[in-house]
């Protein structure tokens, strides 16, 4: 047995050098203790933000897919958010990576992995931890009613700076591709429902109605026959004309052509010329021959409305001279005495009988109809037609008031109530401009508000006062039928977007009026308008325009003639456009309140014009547009279809 030192004995029996061989043989475990904790959380900490890293991945991609198949730019948007989220080398990791796996066209599932190495613990001979992550994300569209409420008017025949086509062929391809966005979204059992309502100073929902929505009679400007009066004429003694045409001598003229706004397709010329005669020759029987000259410098303007566009012609005279031979000679039917009719009329209010008009069709709505009237020029008949082509609408009894939310807003601004039978005061009014005349204005480019006169006064004249249906593209524009909420294929609403004409004047507050009638689940199509048998139904609005508010008095709108039946303004005065777009936009702001009370979601689209606080403000909060030109238009439907289609993580 070997001896031991003195100080090895010593050693052993002090019990203080036990202590210390005791703790410092437990600092190794305690040390690992530790230093295994701080890894663990290291890793769980990486774990958690490649979770997170992955969910942004996925959604990312999912969005970036839209209605079409994976793709390199689809996955690249995804790498993106998964690097923003989850940089190289975070926390100390290596060999970040995420893999994708698309299956089908509604759900991307990836897998994200991440080594990290044993800061601690490989002291004691661990390696790196390898960690995973699994995400997925889909497209899941609930049961849905979309109604569209779409500015058709004058304006959308133009295009926006930089755009190669019109307004109205951007919103045909931008609705077409929010349906493909979503109709690829859509599972098995998903009902999806659009409509559609387009607009200008009326809507066409006439055949849409039931009969006894509409009034069996109704009341409009317009004139009754009367005598024809037998006018005397005396032939003169001698008469004059030109002998040939008018012949260049100097000068220039130059012809250029553009466009205006179509909404204001009026033009005035400049005249100043000075027309004087030379070489006359007066004979002794009092016949004579001379040449006319035309000293010129003119600018003359006229305007043509065509598909929504107007075109100006423009002819620029300078020191323009022109000559044309003229003569005098004796009327062989000098004091020969002829005659010429003239049709005298009463222009004022005429009420006419409308069964004609209330047929209905097998699914017992109104299909429309015809009749004829005394109202054409020299009293004769006129074919009064209203069919689904034409079947726009007067309003039902409307007030000065102008706020839909109150109690009682009035019917013609109550969403819900259905007519009473026999009750006018509740029933819709066909649009007949063919029926309707103006007072002592004689062109429809030339309206002067002082010849309007009194609304109920009789006015006995024998001149043709303008009517409306002389000019549909502006004073009377109809615009295409609305469509109910249904089921609809893509060939269908090709069909019906390609029909979208642009006419007429800007009235918001009617489109949106009857957008959400047709939406309502409380009101006239409430038993259509139901969710399916124990299912939710998420209802939306999508408002869209070009313009801002725009009136005109002469325009035979939604409440008739303005300048005369004066519906919703004074009516001891004419009212002015600004009073009309101003109860218009109080009109539009209610409604839209009114609609996100009843639960629906609004979504507002300014497209080429300015998104004003009223615009904005009738939307749901974020969830409006402003769109500059037809891909920021497209870029629009295609956000709002993605966020209807209720894009979520599925784990």
């Amino acid at each position: 047995m070997t001896k031991l030192s003195g100080f090895s004995r010593r050693l052993l029996r002090d019990r203080r050098g036990n202590v210390l061989l005791i703790g410092a043989a437990s600092m190794l475990p305690l040390l690992g203790m530790l230093g295994g904790a701080f890894d663990m959380a290291r890793a769980y900490l990486v774990r958690t933000r490649l979770q997170q890293a992955c969910d942004a991945a996925v959604l990312a991609g999912r969005l970036g897919m839209g209605a079409e198949a994976w793709s390199s730019v689809a996955q690249k948007k995804a790498d993106r958010y998964f690097q923003s989220n989850f940089r190289t080398g975070q926390y100390g990791s290596t060999g970040s990576r995420i893999i994708y796996e698309p299956r089908g066209i509604s759900t991307v599932h990836a897998t994200a992995s991440a080594s990290v190495p044993m800061l601690i613990m490989k002291v004691f001979g661990f390696g790196a931890i390898d960690l995973q992550a699994s995400c997925e994300a889909q497209m899941e569209l609930p049961n849905a009613d979309i109604m569209f409420v779409l500015d058709t008017t004058l304006s959308m025949a133009e295009s926006n700076p930089g755009d190669s086509i019109s307004r109205i062929a951007a919103l045909r391809s931008s609705v077409q591709n929010f349906y493909t966005v979503l109709q690829k979204a859509k599972g098995s059992e998903t009902r999806l429902r659009y409509g559609f309502v387009p607009y200008a100073s009326t809507v066409n929902v006439g055949t849409l109605l039931k009969p006894d929505w509409l009034v069996s009679r109704w009341t409009y400007q317009s004139r009754v026959a009367k005598e024809v009066e037998s006018v005397p004429r005396t032939g003169s003694e001698f008469k004059e004309e030109p002998t040939g045409p008018w012949a260049y001598v100097s000068g220039s003229k130059d012809t250029t052509t553009y466009t205006i706004p179509a909404e204001r397709c009026t033009v005035t010329s400049e005249q100043n010329y000075k027309p004087y005669d030379e070489n006359r020759v007066n004979n002794p029987d009092g016949t004579a021959t001379w040449t006319a000259v035309q000293i010129i410098n003119n600018i003359d303007r006229s305007a043509r409305l065509s598909g929504g566009t107007c075109t100006v012609t423009e002819v620029r005279y300078k020191d323009y001279v022109q000559k044309q031979p003229w003569r005098r000679y004796k009327n062989p039917d000098a004091g020969a005495v002829t005659y010429d009719n003239r049709y005298w009329w009463d222009y004022t209010p005429v009420e006419y009988a409308l069964a004609s008009l209330r047929n209905a069709d097998g699914l017992g709505a109104v299909s429309g109809g015809e009749f004829t009237a005394q109202v054409a020029n020299n009293h004769q008949m006129r074919t009064i037609s209203w069919t689904r082509s034409n079947a726009c609408i007067e309003e039902r009894q409307s007030s000065l008031n102008h706020d839909a939310m109150k109690a009682d807003p009035g019917f013609d601004l109550d969403v819900d109530t259905v007519p009473i039978v026999g009750d006018p005061k509740t029933q819709w009014r066909p649009a007949l401009p063919g029926l309707v005349y103006s007072r002592k204005q004689w062109n429809a480019n030339d309206i002067r508000d002082d010849r309007w006169g009194a609304p109920t006064t009789v006015l006995h004249s024998y001149d043709n006062y303008i009517t409306p249906s002389s000019d549909t593209a502006v004073r009377a524009a109809c615009p295409t039928y609305a469509r109910k909420l249904s089921v609809i294929d893509a060939t269908t609403l090709s069909s019906y977007l390609a029909s979208l004409k642009p006419a007429g004047l800007t009235y918001h507050d009617v489109g949106f009026l009857w957008g959400l009638r047709l939406l309502s689940a409380q009101g006239l199509f409430a038993s259509e308008n139901q969710a399916p048998l124990g299912s939710k139904l998420a209802r939306h609005l999508i408002f869209m325009t070009d313009g801002q508010t725009e009136t005109h008095v002469a325009d035979y709108d939604a409440y008739g003639l303005s300048a005369l039946d004066r519906r919703r303004t004074p009516a001891t005065r004419l009212p002015t456009a600004g009073e009309q777009n101003s109860l218009v936009e109080q009109r539009l702001g209610s409604l839209c309140l009114v609609a996100k009370a009843k639960g629906v979601t609004v979504w507002v689209i300014a497209f080429g014009t300015s998104l004003t606080p009223l615009l904005s403000g009738c939307a749901t909060q974020g969830h409006a547009f402003e769109a500059k030109n037809a891909a920021e238009l497209e870029a629009a439907f295609s956000d709002i279809a993605k966020r209807i289609s209720h894009l979520r993580l599925v784990r």
